[in-house]
């Protein structure tokens, strides 16, 4: 399906240039003229469409994953320094809490990542000055903004993906609309019967399959929807 899009916007393209090309001819027709306008119009709608819809997901995961990267790491080197302030204080309890690693971090799914990583980051603003030996004001400000950073782009890759959907199922019903305009065109066109244009017309509106090799005919009656 993909490929055969791919193959009538390329179509489309070329009869948009003949349109370029001969302006002077078909311009001077008014309903000519006015449906031209149209195919123009949905012409540019359909390439923002596929445009969109080829919106890339990867950089938005690796973002997401060198943001895990920083705040896994950087929480985990803070929890080792937290626990041994619990251990000192004979507190087993709030050192099994705030003890943390890397590993287990990344085992974690996105939201319940983010949920330990604030735990851990309240916990370690709970015990106040105490804590300031074993890790300073400037590091938990680090590591708030290092969480912050990454509850961000949690859900930016989906919101790519649904985003990209939406354009991709947009497209359809944008062709299926230059189908109709295409149907009324090819009937028009021999207002221009013996003209140039109208010789650069129908072979614009030859859409090569380039896995037959063969030249179908052009669109058929479109449907009333």
């Amino acid at each position: 399906m993909r490929k055969r899009h791919e193959d009538f916007i390329s179509m489309l393209t070329v009869v948009g240039s003949v349109f370029d090309n001969f302006k002077t001819v078909w311009s001077a027709n008014s309903v000519f003229a006015g449906h031209v306008t149209d195919f123009k119009a949905n012409r540019l709608l359909i390439d923002a469409a596929a445009q969109a819809g080829n919106i890339i997901t990867t950089g938005a995961t690796r973002d997401k994953s060198n943001a895990a990267e920083a705040v896994f790491d950087y929480g985990s080197k803070l929890s080792k320094r937290a626990s041994v302030f619990a251990l000192e204080q004979g507190n087993s309890e709030m050192h099994d809490q705030m003890r943390v690693s890397k590993t287990s971090l990344s085992r974690l799914a996105d939201t319940k990542a983010s949920a330990k990583l604030h735990d851990l980051y309240d916990r370690m603003v709970a015990v106040g000055d105490d804590l300031l030996p074993y890790v300073s004001a400037e590091e938990l400000s680090r590591f708030r903004a290092l969480i912050d950073a990454y509850d961000k782009l949690l859900s930016r890759p989906r919101e790519l993906t649904v985003n990209r959907k939406t354009h991709n199922d947009d497209l359809p019903e944008l062709i299926q609309a230059s189908r109709k305009l295409l149907y009324k065109l090819d009937s028009l066109i021999n207002i221009f019967d013996g003209t140039e244009f109208e010789a650069a017309y129908h072979n614009a509106r030859r859409i090569v399959n380039s896995r037959s090799r063969k030249a179908p005919v052009n669109e058929e009656t479109p449907s009333a929807k």
